[in-house]
C-alpha cells in the first residue's frame, strides 16, 4: 500500500457494531470524502463530507444499498460496516502490498520531467506490467458491468495496484460511487480529467459507457504520458480551452484527418501501443467521442489488453518490455537483440481437405482446396526466453484462464522444447515439404528461418495450427 500521510490529527471513530478505529493516516480524498488508514492492517475507513442531515441520510442510504449488491469475489473494497460516530462513513478491508496507481504515474512523470529519462516508466514495471495490470482492471470492471453496476468515478487515485514487479494484482476502493446504470441527466461523479463529455456537460449520470470513456484515458496516460485530449493548442492556449477539450469539442490528439489538436511531447504510440489497441482508442475518441455508444465495451478492451500481453520481447540491454518486431530492436534503447532469444507464433485453424471437398463440384482444383485448408485468425504469440501454454481458447478470451491446456513451448539456449499435455495428439510439420516430424524439441543448432506448422489435433479433424520460423 502506498506511504499513507499523516491526518491533521489523530481521531478515532466508531461503527454501527461498536468497534472502534484510529485513524492513522490518509490514503487519498476527493470531493465525497476522505479515505484513511487505521490501526488494523489491511483495513480502511472513509470518512464522508456531507455537510447537512439531508446529504448525510442520502449518502448512508446509498452505502447501506451498496451492501446489498452483488460484489462479490470482485477485487473492490465495499463497504464492510457503516461508520456512525462522529461522521458517518465505511469500513472497508483492502489487500497488502499495494500501491497507488497515481504513484506509478508519478515516478514516471517525475523521471521524464526532470532527467527526460524513461527510468521511471522501467522502474515501474515497463510496458509488459502495464499492460497486465491493465488487462486485469478492464476484466474486473467487465465483470461489474455484467452484474448491471457502473463502477463511477474511475480515476488512478482509485486504483491499487501490486507494489511486487511480479505481480499484477488491482484493487479498486471508493466502492461509493458504484450504482446501476444511470442513463438521464442525473449529475454523474468524475475526477477532473477522467469525465466523460456527456457528463461534463450534464447529459448523463455514470453508466457502462462512461466508464469505458474513464477506462480509455486512464490506460492511454498510463501507457504514454499523455492526456488524449491535451494537444499542443490546449497546453499551449487559454486554460479555458481544456474546459472545451474535455467537454469533447476538440479533436483528440491522434486524430486521423484533424491535426489542429495533435501533441508534439509524450511516448510515440507506435512503441506503446499496438494496432489492435490503437483501433480501439481511435474508436472511443473519435466515434464514441460524442457517441457513447460506439465506445468500446471493456470485454472488449480486456481482450485486446489481455491480447496485447502475448506480444510483448524483453530488451537485454534496459531492461523494458517492448512490442515485437521484426528487427528486433528495442523500442525504448535502440538496442538489437539476439534474434534467437525470441520466436514469433502465427495461429492458423485448420480444416482437413476431405471435410472442405464435402458439398463442393468435384472439377474445384485440389490446389485452391489445399489453400483453402489453412485461415489466418490474426492471433500472434511471442515466446521469450521462458514458456508458454497453448489452450484450447488464445490468450485474449475471457475464458482463456480456463480453457484446456493442449500444449507447453520453451525456448531456451538449447532450442525449442516442445511438451503436449496428457491424451492430446499434436504434431509437427515442415511446411516447405508437409514432412511430418516426431520432435519433442528442435535444436538451437539447426536454426535457419524454416517454416514449421504445430498442429494442436489429429489431421483428419479441424484444429488449431501455430506456424513459426525455426
Amino acid at each position: 500500500m502506498t506511504e499513507a500521510k499523516p491526518p491533521k490529527k489523530t481521531r478515532t471513530v466508531e461503527d454501527q457494531h461498536g468497534q472502534t478505529y484510529e485513524l492513522t493516516g490518509r490514503v487519498g480524498e476527493g470531493g465525497q470524502g476522505i479515505v484513511c488508514t487505521t490501526n488494523y492492517p489491511n483495513v480502511l475507513v472513509k470518512i464522508a463530507r456531507a455537510d447537512s442531515e439531508e446529504k448525510k441520510s442520502s449518502w448512508v442510504n446509498k452505502i447501506r444499498a451498496l451492501m446489498r449488491q452483488p460484489l462479490e469475489g470482485l477485487p473492490i473494497a465495499h463497504p464492510l460496516a457503516l461508520i456512525t460516530q462522529p461522521r458517518p462513513g465505511y469500513v472497508m478491508e483492502l489487500m497488502d502490498g499495494l500501491v497507488s496507481m497515481t504513484e506509478l504515474l508519478q515516478t514516471t512523470e517525475d523521471t521524464l520531467r526532470s532527467a527526460g529519462e524513461l527510468s521511471g516508466y522501467v522502474q515501474t514495471g515497463g510496458l509488459l506490467r502495464r499492460l497486465k495490470l491493465l488487462a486485469r482492471l478492464a476484466r474486473v470492471l467487465a465483470e461489474l458491468h455484467g452484474r448491471g453496476l457502473a463502477y463511477g468515478d474511475l480515476s488512478p487515485a482509485n486504483i491499487f495496484v501490486s507494489r511486487s514487479l511480479e505481480h499484477a494484482e488491482v484493487w479498486l476502493i471508493d466502492a461509493d460511487n458504484i450504482d446501476s446504470q444511470s442513463l438521464d441527466g442525473r449529475q454523474g461523479v468524475y475526477t477532473p480529467d477522467y469525465g466523460a463529455p456527456e457528463i461534463l456537460r450534464g447529459e448523463s449520470g455514470n453508466n457502462t459507457l462512461t466508464d469505458s470513456w474513464s477506462f480509455a484515458i486512464l490506460a492511454f496516460k498510463f501507457l504514454t504520458t499523455a492526456h488524449p485530449l491535451k494537444g499542443d493548442f490546449v497546453l499551449d492556449g487559454a486554460p479555458e480551452q481544456e474546459e472545451v477539450a474535455l467537454r469533447g469539442e476538440l479533436p483528440w490528439i491522434d486524430h486521423p484527418t484533424d491535426r489542429s489538436n495533435s501533441l508534439s511531447v509524450g511516448l510515440p504510440r507506435e512503441i506503446t501501443l499496438n494496432a489492435p489497441l490503437r483501433a480501439l482508442l481511435e474508436r472511443c475518441f473519435n466515434a464514441g467521442m460524442n457517441t457513447p455508444g460506439d465506445r468500446p465495451s471493456l470485454s472488449e478492451w480486456a481482450d485486446v489488453f489481455e491480447a496485447a500481453t502475448g506480444h510483448c520481447s524483453l530488451c537485454d540491454t534496459c531492461g523494458s518490455t517492448f512490442i515485437y518486431n521484426s528487427k528486433h530492436t528495442c523500442s525504448f534503447c535502440d538496442h538489437e537483440q539476439d534474434k534467437n532469444h525470441s520466436l514469433l507464433l502465427q495461429e492458423y485453424s485448420y480444416m482437413p481437405p476431405e471435410l472442405l471437398r464435402e458439398g463442393l463440384a468435384e472439377d474445384v482444383p485440389e490446389s485452391l482446396i489445399q489453400k483453402e485448408c489453412w485461415t489466418r485468425t490474426g492471433k500472434v504469440l511471442v515466446l521469450n526466453m521462458t514458456s508458454i501454454e497453448l489452450k484450447t481458447l488464445p490468450l485474449g478470451t475471457s475464458l482463456y484462464s480456463d480453457a484446456r491446456l493442449l500444449c507447453s513451448l520453451g525456448l531456451g539456449e538449447d532450442g525449442l522444447w516442445i511438451a503436449p499435455s496428457a491424451d492430446i495428439e499434436i504434431f509437427l510439420q515442415r511446411a516447405s515439404d508437409s514432412k511430418v516430424i516426431s520432435v519433442s524439441r528442435l535444436n538451437s543448432e539447426i536454426r535457419s528461418d524454416t517454416s514449421f506448422w504445430l498442429h494442436l489435433g489429429t489431421i483428419e479433424e479441424e484444429h488449431v495450427v501455430w506456424r513459426f520460423k525455426w
